[in-house]
């Protein structure tokens, strides 16, 4: 399996587990049911920990996929961009998680850690909701009302060939 396929086959993996990490912890805190808010603790760690090989192997993907006709260079810049705070926003809460989990017995720092992590899974879910958006966007014209997206190179060129025919005028 190469960095693409990895990339592709990975990156629904922290959106869907930060989701349902943030869904499950906020139900377990309002039933106060501690299997569920250990389980969504588990939830957004395993998220944070597959972001990683999500994010670093993007590079090649998009190497892979920048000189693709109707690829734009500016899409691919725009998720690279909230994909890094993404992945950042969601290792932090994953380790918070974590450090929750392994803190039970100290009550004081785990009730600051549970709150730590409360809202570092809504930041992080919402990133992981824009990046998986603008990664969307890049291949999925539906998205952007139907239109197809042009790369630099397409764009350049037909503005060329554009006044290039007003010349011959």
């Amino acid at each position: 399996m190469n960095s693409v396929q990895l990339h592709l086959a990975l990156t629904h993996v922290p959106v869907i587990l930060s989701l349902a990490g943030l869904i499950m912890l906020i139900i377990g805190l309002l039933k106060k049911n501690s299997v569920l808010i250990r389980t969504s603790y588990t939830m957004i760690a395993i998220a944070g920990i597959t972001a990683l090989p999500v994010y670093f192997s993007g590079e090649e993907a998009e190497e892979a996929v920048e000189h693709i006709a109707g690829i734009s260079e500016s899409l691919i810049e725009d998720h690279e961009e909230i994909a890094k705070f993404s992945m950042i926003s969601i290792v932090i809460a994953g380790l918070l998680a974590l450090a929750t989990i392994f803190s039970e017995k100290w009550i004081e720092i785990n009730k600051y850690l549970k709150t730590a992590v409360l809202f570092a899974a809504f930041v992080s879910a919402g990133l992981m909701v824009q990046t998986a958006h603008t990664g969307g966007q890049i291949r999925h014209t539906e998205i952007n009302g139907g239109t197809v997206a042009q790369n630099d190179s397409e764009r350049n060129a037909d503005t060329n060939a554009a006044g290039k025919e007003d010349d011959d005028d």
